[in-house]
């Protein structure tokens, strides 16, 4: 009864603060504006996959159309451009991850592959800063901020207006009473992130399942953080002003200088090679083949497709069969420097996050990134499906450039298409990262416990 009186004189002493009610207002619109454009990146993102199919077909008649039926079917095909398709998941919107920045619709022809899919720079999430306007972006930046100016002074507002005496003076458990006060500021912060999670999930169809469940407990385990945090700072009993700097100091360490210092010190420890290096490579690999002899560039071809190891190839003029195998020598060539790259890149971002297993922001970030799908490994997954489909093509295609077949006995309708989505199972609070995430806020939940009863003892409230 007592502590219910609390809270609402509590609720009513921030209700009338104008600066607490236009911070509130400020995080609900911020939470409504960062779901609004996550919808809108993912929707064009999703009209340009449904237009793509389209602007493909388009690009092939009018290529086709304007060669004779019995023109050579090879020479078309170097012109052709086939699209590829990374879904987004329905949590997309949520935290937009690697969708961001890396491109989800890739065009390739049948030449070779590798300068055609690192056209612009794969990085791990947790190197860069945490992204646009999203959901994630709110809740790993500004939401700390808002529990930090709420929760700074719970205490020692009290103490510097001389009320703390009288509190303690009443029949009512002091800590109780801090806790109650402590509790309604973070209510006042968690409500319309939860209330925001609801309209998104709503607003989005998202199914009532784990991944729901994770972002929900994440979200809470990260208000846990942050107050934990405060009344560990709290059981200093230093001043207000000093509990707001140190706090403002860990949230800058935590979610500025430290992803700052680990990008660095990844990028010094795991190198990667350069992705200009991956295409001039590849580009050397098939420019040198021109002054090799057939024979020399058609085995390295038979190497990996024996299957045309007896079908003749014109050795007196130019082919087709000749000149896309010299393609693939070029990707041959490339892929010790791509595997390296990937090995590197894993190694990265491994390292990075047992690096940044201390901050709470970055394991957040990582985790809604994972439950979302648009993490690195979703990324890097998309990469390996484009270059399986470009293999299929090359098996498609391979019967017609080899018998020089003409354009009308080539069925191009019948091509493979490619189409992927992410449907790796969804790990418990988004995997490895919100399990140690967890674990993280566990430790300090406890440890804001442990200081408060040391405060309760050495105060013999």
């Amino acid at each position: 009864m007592v502590a219910r009186r609390i809270a609402r004189l509590e609720l009513q002493q921030l209700w009338r603060s104008p600066a607490v009610t236009a911070g509130i207002v400020l995080l609900s619109a911020a939470c409504l504006f960062a779901v609004y454009y996550g919808a809108t990146v993912i929707d064009a993102q999703r009209f340009a996959i449904l237009e793509s199919h389209a602007l493909q077909a388009e690009q092939h008649r009018a290529t086709l159309a304007s060669q004779p039926p019995t023109a050579n079917a090879g020479d078309q095909l170097f012109y052709l451009f086939f699209h590829t398709v990374h879904e987004p998941s329905e949590w997309a919107p949520i935290a937009l991850g690697q969708r961001d920045v890396q491109p989800f619709n890739l065009k390739i022809r049948l030449l070779a592959l590798q300068g055609q899919i690192y056209d612009s720079d794969t990085g791990n999430p947790l190197l860069f800063a945490f992204g646009n306007f999203d959901l994630a972006f709110v809740m790993v930046y500004i939401v700390p901020l808002f529990i930090v100016a709420l929760t700074h002074n719970v205490w020692s507002s009290e103490r510097e207006l001389g009320t703390w005496n009288l509190i303690q003076s009443q029949p009512t458990s002091a800590l109780s009473v801090l806790m109650v006060k402590l509790a309604v500021r973070v209510v006042v912060v968690l409500a319309p992130m939860l209330l925001v999670l609801a309209l998104a999930a709503s607003i989005f169809d998202l199914p009532a399942e784990r991944r729901l469940f994770a972002v929900v407990v994440l979200t809470v385990l990260y208000v846990a953080v942050w107050t934990a945090l405060s009344l560990i700072v709290m059981a200093w009993r230093k001043s207000s002003d000093f509990n707001l700097l140190v706090l403002l100091g860990v949230w800058l360490v935590w979610c500025v200088l430290g992803p700052a210092l680990v990008n660095a010190l990844a990028a010094t420890r795991f190198p990667t090679p350069e992705e200009l290096e991956l295409t001039v490579r590849q580009r050397q690999g098939y420019h040198e083949a021109w002054d090799r002899p057939l024979r020399e560039t058609m085995n390295g071809f038979y190497e990996r497709y024996p299957e045309w190891r007896d079908v003749p190839v014109p050795g007196d003029r130019y082919s087709n069969a000749w000149y896309y195998a010299m393609q693939q020598r070029g990707d041959d060539e490339a892929r010790p420097i791509v595997e390296s790259y990937h090995a590197t890149l894993e190694q990265r971002s491994r390292w990075v996050q047992a690096a940044l297993s201390l901050s709470p922001p970055a394991l957040l970030h990582a985790a809604l990134t994972g439950v979302a799908r648009t993490d690195l490994d979703s990324h890097l997954a998309y990469l390996a499906s484009v270059a399986d489909y470009h293999e299929s093509l090359k098996r498609f295609f391979f019967p017609p450039i080899f018998a020089e077949a003409p354009i009308q006995d080539v069925q191009w309708g019948h091509a493979p298409r490619h189409w992927f989505r992410d449907d790796r199972p969804v790990g418990l609070l988004g995997g490895r990262p919100g399990l140690t995430f967890a674990g993280v806020a566990v430790v300090l939940a406890g440890a804001g416990a442990v200081a408060m009863w040391i405060v309760r003892r050495r105060e013999r409230w």
